[in-house]
């Protein structure tokens, strides 16, 4: 009866040494990999063309924006550059429509490639000469026989916006026809909620997002820059977040939108984004 009782005694002591030393084995491993997880992404960034150049230093906050659509008058149709080439509709209101009646010449070939600055400048020239506010958009990119114009807050770029954007259209000779233009103005931070909880991020965190995901590789180029992107709308008024967007390669385009509950990674491309438009415009008309 003793010994039994001298077994069982041991048997507990064994049960609780090895639960203890279970719980003990766990966050060892949790941290060895975390480590070895860190170690790895060093190491790819440390491989990473464009990386050491970035700042650490968190300057962004996660504070949103918002803006208010201009609705076109009379008036603005008299201020469009070179207007008696012509025809302009504004029945929707928030978009001006503009119709060459003599289509008008490019001043570059295409393709264009993402880094032909010259070539950009002439285009961005091009909108200037020929588009209301014309000096506040840039080039964006080419999908089909469409151009994708972005407007420019003083604030930063905005991207991949319904309403802050001008879309080209040219024909099978590269000559414009037409273009579809929208345009904000009063952009600014949000009023700041008490219950909101401001957070801020850097350039090197904003990466590391990618490379976690492995959006980024061994010896990439990537180069960052920060903008505005779009956000569901709380009012009327349109919505957006600041971003970092990230280029790798300069062909993909990756967006770490800083958003209110937590960032987000996100990756849009032309058509998806000229698709998403269809519904909108046809409504409209």
């Amino acid at each position: 009866m003793q010994w039994n009782k001298i077994k069982l005694t041991f048997i507990l002591a064994f049960l609780i040494l090895n639960v203890y030393l279970v719980f003990q084995l766990f966050p060892q491993e949790e941290t060895e990999q975390t480590v070895l997880e860190t170690e790895s992404q060093d190491a790819v960034l440390g491989s990473v063309k464009g990386y050491k150049e970035l700042s650490d230093q968190k300057t962004e906050t996660n504070q949103q924006y918002e803006a208010t659509k201009l609705h076109f008058t009379e008036d603005d149709l008299d201020k469009v550059p070179n207007n008696d080439n012509m025809d302009l509709d504004i029945s929707s209101n928030t978009q001006l429509v503009v119709k060459f009646k003599e289509p008008q010449k490019l001043p570059v070939e295409f393709p264009i490639e993402d880094d032909n600055e010259q070539a950009i400048g002439d285009l961005n020239n091009f909108v200037t000469e020929h588009v209301l506010f014309g000096a506040e958009y840039t080039y964006w990119g080419r999908q089909g026989n469409q151009l994708l114009f972005f407007q420019k807050m003083n604030q930063g770029q905005t991207y991949f916006s319904p309403d802050s954007l001008l879309l080209v259209t040219i024909n099978e000779e590269y000559e414009v026809v037409e273009y579809e233009q929208t345009y904000i103005k009063n952009f600014k931070k949000l009023e700041e909620n008490g219950d909101q909880d401001l957070k801020e991020y850097s350039e090197v965190q904003a990466v590391k997002a990618l490379q976690s995901q492995q959006l980024i590789e061994s010896n990439d180029t990537i180069k960052v820059e920060k903008g505005f992107y779009p956000t569901i709308e709380l009012s009327s008024k349109p919505n957006y977040a600041p971003a970092y967007m990230i280029t790798v390669n300069n062909d993909k385009h990756y967006f770490y939108l800083l958003l209110p509950d937590y960032p987000y990674v996100y990756a849009p491309t032309e058509s998806v984004f000229l698709n998403s438009l269809q519904p909108e415009t046809e409504e409209t008309q």
